[in-house]
C-alpha cells in the first residue's frame, strides 16, 4: 500500500514539473509579448532600463514584443541589475562591474525560471562599459544558452 501511495505521489509530482516546463516553453515562444520588470538593486543605475529594452530588441535577440503594461503581456521578464564598484576609466555611471539576473514569471508573479548571475566588466575589451557587457551576457548566456536550452530550443 505504501508503494502505491508513493508511486502516485511521484507521478503527480512528475506531471506538475512537466506541466510547468510546458508552460514556460509556451510563454517564452517567439512572437509572444513580454513585460519587462526592471529591478535596480541598489537604485544607482537608472539607465539600465533603456539598456535592457535595447538589448532585447536588437537583431541578436528580438524574440518577443515588449509591451508597456502587464495586462497586455504573455509573461513577465524580471531583470535585476546591480552596479558594483566605481569605473575610474570612463565617465559612464555604470560602475566597474554590473551584475544581472534574469527571471521569467507568469502574470501572477510566480517564478518559472531564473538565470545564473552574470557580471559585466568595465575593461578595454568591453569599451569600459560594464552595463553593455552585462546586457550582452544577459542575451547570449542567460536567455540564449540557459533559457532556450531549458525549453529545448536552439539559438538562432
Amino acid at each position: 500500500m505504501k508503494r502505491i501511495i508513493f508511486t502516485i505521489i511521484l507521478l503527480n509530482l512528475a506531471y506538475l514539473i512537466n506541466a510547468q516546463e510546458k508552460t514556460l516553453k509556451e510563454l517564452v515562444a517567439e512572437g509572444n509579448k513580454a513585460y519587462v520588470e526592471f529591478v535596480d538593486v541598489k537604485k544607482n543605475i537608472p539607465e539600465a532600463q533603456n539598456a535592457i529594452n535595447t538589448a532585447l530588441t536588437r537583431e541578436e535577440w528580438n524574440r518577443w514584443t515588449l509591451v508597456e503594461k502587464k495586462e497586455l503581456a504573455d509573461f513577465i521578464l524580471k531583470v535585476s541589475v546591480e552596479k558594483k564598484g566605481v569605473n575610474l576609466l570612463s565617465m559612464a555611471s555604470d560602475g566597474a562591474r554590473t551584475r544581472v539576473i534574469t527571471e521569467v514569471c507568469n502574470l501572477k508573479g510566480q517564478s518559472l525560471w531564473k538565470s545564473k548571475r552574470y557580471q559585466g566588466n568595465a575593461s578595454i575589451f568591453t569599451g569600459f562599459a560594464a552595463l553593455d557587457d552585462a546586457m550582452r551576457k544577459m542575451v547570449r548566456r542567460a536567455l540564449g544558452d540557459e533559457l532556450l536550452k531549458k525549453c529545448g530550443e536552439k539559438k538562432k
